[in-house]
């Protein structure tokens, strides 16, 4: 299981495992340094013909760095450790700076600004980096000291890594006021939110976990978030002897003049997922461009009432009768029409009813709506501006603290969220999942909408809505992933993805 930690989160767990289960610190840090040491060797033994220089703080996080420099030294590489910070180590971390000098590891302590020159002067011809200052307990903020040191150091080395966390990355909230991008982060123990959260996924490179021997039921005592991947990726069961109502019927209401394209992918993507049935309901004016451009899903006119031409409640909840799942919002438009299909939709339905684009946008221009996000059949599927819009968060407070600012709307609101990124987060209450599949091939107008009737489509299946969510994203990323192994990322439209959903799913199996 991936588990994905909090910064407390992780201090607990160190904690337990070593005053519970009886494992000592020095031994949770050996373990930790040798097996970062040996994933380098392994990984990026080419650079080993010039040094490595290990910057190590004062804390465990710099214990783990001595002993990687001690393993690397061991193994026969050229290794030099450079001390960062005022003060004493801890005890651990001392004893493993100790062992390096019996070794003979050059050791340069570097105190105050006027060394700078000296330090550099040391560590300049080293071809990797290996960051081991403050792991996990960067706070979000650097003095002097540290920023002049970070930015000085990096400048001169052609390969960086980072021990549990870049020690200019928050372990929370993937903030950092140091644009320098790491190589491999290795994660100690369980990945934390900053590598993923808001731009930790840019900073922290590619993240590898390592496991330092700490029991899965001290994880699951924590009811932590998980990053799903290729070994815990599902999706709805399929069987032999089924029929079309076996896999549920999903209804997307259409959208305005202009705007029909949205919807049409929806469904699209809604039965290359597997649904047995996709409906699309659409206003009298669009009857015509449904009825040339769907061939697989249905579509079916919204009736009106003759006084004010908007949607006629009774005839609209007779006709979403039977539906498995509602997917409202795409290219829905603004006007009265819309706003009166939400209302009834949410105020009526007991299905699962997924809200997207345009019904976000109807709910923070009509508040009264918002106390329909705590009926545990609706989901939320915002990206970064809309969920700025309904949540009254700003992008760069989202940016720097995603997970507090999630966290805040689901608790305010009691709702459930899968918000949109190039990390993708499903939160509610209960759970939290992450998704990082997917390129910049998904930058693209339509892309949401194709991930919308994904996630209508395994809902109508079967699927809870927080499996239906985080599964339909990796599916969909992992897919642009697949793709960009035969044609460029610029080039992948939203029905490249539509029309290649499980087709590499498939060939790996076989």
């Amino acid at each position: 299981m991936n588990y994905v930690l909090s910064a407390a989160q992780m201090r607990e767990l160190d904690r337990k495992t070593i005053e519970e289960l009886g494992i000592p610190s020095l031994v949770l840090m050996e373990t930790a340094g040798k097996s970062i040491a040996e994933s380098i060797f392994k990984d990026i033994d080419k650079f080993f013909f010039l040094r490595t220089t290990v910057i190590c703080g004062k804390g465990n996080n710099g214990g783990d760095g001595a002993v990687i420099a001690r393993w690397l030294k061991i193994w026969g590489h050229a290794v030099r450790i450079v001390r960062v910070g005022i003060g004493n180590p801890s005890p651990d971390a001392q004893l493993n700076f100790d062992l390096c000098a019996k070794l003979e590891i050059p050791i340069f302590h570097y105190e105050n600004e006027t060394q700078l020159d000296e330090m550099l002067e040391f560590a300049v011809d080293s071809a990797l980096i290996v960051d081991a200052v403050f792991g996990t307990g960067f706070n979000g903020e650097l003095d002097d000291f540290y920023l002049n040191f970070f930015v000085a150091i990096n400048e001169h080395v052609l390969m960086r890594v980072a021990v549990d966390m870049p020690s200019w990355v928050n372990a929370d909230t993937g903030f950092t006021p140091l644009e320098i991008p790491i190589r491999t982060t290795y994660a100690i123990g369980a990945y934390k939110f900053g590598h993923f959260a808001g731009f930790g996924k840019q900073w922290c490179g590619n993240v590898k976990l390592i496991d330092i021997g700490i029991p899965r039921e001290y994880f699951d005592q924590l009811n932590p978030a998980q990053l799903i991947t290729v070994d815990s990726y599902e999706y709805p069961e399929r069987f032999n002897f089924a029929h079309k109502g076996t896999y549920g019927r999903v209804t997307i209401f259409g959208g305005c003049l202009g705007y029909t394209g949205a919807s049409v992918m929806a469904a699209n993507s809604a039965l290359r997922a597997g649904a047995g049935l996709v409906l699309v309901f659409c206003r009298m004016e669009t009857t015509d461009i449904y009825a040339n451009k769907l061939t697989e899903a249905i579509y079916y006119e919204i009736g009106e009432n003759e006084k004010d031409r908007l949607p006629a409640k009774k005839d609209l909840l007779k006709a979403l009768e039977g539906t498995d799942c509602i997917l409202i919002g795409p290219g829905l438009g603004l006007d009265d029409f819309a706003l009166k299909a939400l209302t009834i939709v949410l105020e009526k339905c007991t299905c699962t009813v997924i809200l997207d684009a345009d019904a976000i946008t109807l709910i923070c221009e009509n508040p009264v709506l918002y106390r329909h996000l705590e009926n545990k059949n609706v989901l939320l599927i915002p990206h970064w501006g809309e969920f700025s819009r309904v949540s009254g968060f700003t992008i760069e407070e989202i940016s720097t603290n995603i997970m507090g600012c999630l966290s805040r709307f689901v608790k305010k609101y009691h709702a459930r969220v899968l918000l949109k990124s190039f990390t993708t987060i499903y939160h509610d209450e209960e759970k939290t999942c992450f998704n990082i599949t997917g390129n910049d091939g998904l930058a693209t107008g339509g892309s949401g909408d194709v991930l919308a009737g994904i996630i209508a489509s395994f809902v109508a299946q079967g699927m809870e809505i927080p499996e239906a969510a985080i599964n339909a994203s990796y599916l969909m990323g992992d897919t642009a992933r697949m793709l960009a192994e035969k044609r460029a990322t610029p080039s992948i439209l939203p029905r490249d993805i539509i029309e290649n959903l499980f087709v590499y799913e498939h060939e790996d199996k076989d």
